[in-house]
């Protein structure tokens, strides 16, 4: 088994998803954030070579976008899986602070604090809410700073030695983020049993003209292929132009699938294919 990189510290719910998909006798590294994950992901170095456990879109607050980005820097990246694991969100300060009003501030990673809002609003209308680069560092920072809290797991509650203030602070009861392993080397062996489904992302930069979108992807309405996943992320150096992220309900081993992909390649400024996954 290599070594598994996530998101860190130890605690976020990208350690979470790593734990569970992994188990806990598997060789886990925390990155010190998306970028940090990614470079050591594609180290060519690194021996052996990696998988890593990225966050790519939550059911609430949407895309993550610096998944994404990274996706787009690194060619060499492919995704191998695909899985979704539901997120709780916790109210957490240390012993001594005992009720809500006597939260200052409120720590916790920008997707966090998104998919909290409307509770926030509802329970801490005075807090000041400030992002962190993981829900464990906030936890971390709200362990330290008398007044402040985090909004983070319970297992980050155990790990920084935090009481519970509020449980459940998520906005949905049905809040879940969907995972993706990927790797910088030797694909590894899918998972046992059978998938729901396979998908694949592909990632297309497309003229900047009208309905030069719709165009490129006709083919693939013309192969009857469900496209699950469209986000436009800026171009580097290419001021209001984009390239764009799409996930189509294909492992590309029909006729049909492959003659479509080759359509859009044609149609479009450039184009590769990132991975073909297993959802589960």
């Amino acid at each position: 088994m290599p070594p598994i990189l996530y998101l860190g510290p130890e605690g976020t719910h990208s350690h979470e998803a790593a734990l569970q998909r992994f188990g806990e006798g598997a060789k886990l590294l925390p990155g010190l954030s998306h970028y940090d994950v990614f470079e050591r992901l594609c180290d060519p170095r690194a021996r052996p070579r990696p998988l890593a456990i990225v966050p790519v879109e939550n059911s609430s607050e949407g895309p993550v976008t610096q998944t994404l980005d990274q996706l787009a820097t690194y060619p060499a990246v492919r995704i191998t899986e695909s899985f979704s694991i539901p997120i709780r969100h916790h109210l957490l300060a240390q012993a001594g602070l005992k009720t809500l009003a006597s939260v200052q501030r409120v720590y916790s990673h920008p997707q966090a604090l998104g998919q909290c809002r409307a509770s926030l609003r509802k329970w801490l209308p005075h807090a000041e809410l400030l992002p962190e680069s993981s829900t464990a560092a906030a936890a971390r920072r709200a362990a330290q700073e008398p007044g402040s809290a985090a909004l983070a797991s319970a297992a980050a509650a155990r790990i920084h030695g935090l009481a519970v203030l509020k449980k459940d602070l998520q906005d949905s009861d049905e809040n879940v983020t969907r995972f993706f392993v990927v790797t910088a080397g030797r694909l590894p062996p899918q998972l046992a049993g059978r998938p729901r489904e396979f998908r694949s992302l592909i990632h297309l930069v497309i003229g900047n003209r009208p309905g030069a979108l719709l165009h490129a992807l006709a083919p693939f309405d013309a192969a009857g292929l469900n496209l699950t996943f469209i986000q436009s992320r800026p171009l580097p150096g290419r001021p209001w132009e984009y390239g764009f992220f799409i996930e189509a309900v294909t492992d590309w081993h029909s006729p049909a699938a492959e003659a479509a992909w080759r359509l859009v390649l044609a149609l479009s400024e450039s184009g590769r294919k990132i991975g073909t996954y297993p959802v589960t």
